[in-house]
């Protein structure tokens, strides 16, 4: 019976994880090149507990810090990650899908109504997939 129990925690553990996308993030650059006096800042998401989270960093302070804040949840399968958000105002909402092989990021903006914009924008970005060790080095280093 212990063993019974042992291997059903370890397979149940195992599924909980086994869609490689928790625990990790995607670290974006924006297509404007960067420069001394605004340097571009990078786009970074975290995965957790099928939810996706924004990263901000805060260099103000020492040491500098992350901080996360819930966009919604994901979904995903085979080919894509999926998610939508918008922004603090609520005048624009935005889906973004990463594909799983390439790792590029498509955000496709729409405004809602009571804005004065009125055109959608379609934005891609490259990313890089990395552990959440990794984008916190690549943050504060």
């Amino acid at each position: 019976m212990k063993y019974f129990l042992i291997i059903l925690i370890f397979f149940l553990s195992n599924q909980l994880s086994a869609n490689g996308i928790d625990s990790n993030g995607l670290v974006c650059e924006k297509a404007i090149k960067k420069s001394k006096r605004a340097p571009a800042k990078n786009i970074v998401y975290y995965f957790e507990d099928n939810n996706v989270y924004g990263i901000k960093v805060i260099k103000q302070r020492s040491p500098i810090e992350l901080n996360k804040f819930l966009i919604s949840k994901y979904s995903y399968n085979d080919k894509e990650i999926k998610w939508e958000g918008q922004n603090t105002a609520k005048v624009m909402k935005y889906y973004a899908s990463v594909n799983r092989n390439n790792f590029v990021l498509n955000l496709k903006f729409f405004y809602t109504t009571g804005s004065k914009a009125k055109n959608n924008t379609e934005v891609s970005f490259y990313c890089n997939w990395m552990s959440w060790k990794e984008i916190k080095n690549s943050l504060i280093n």
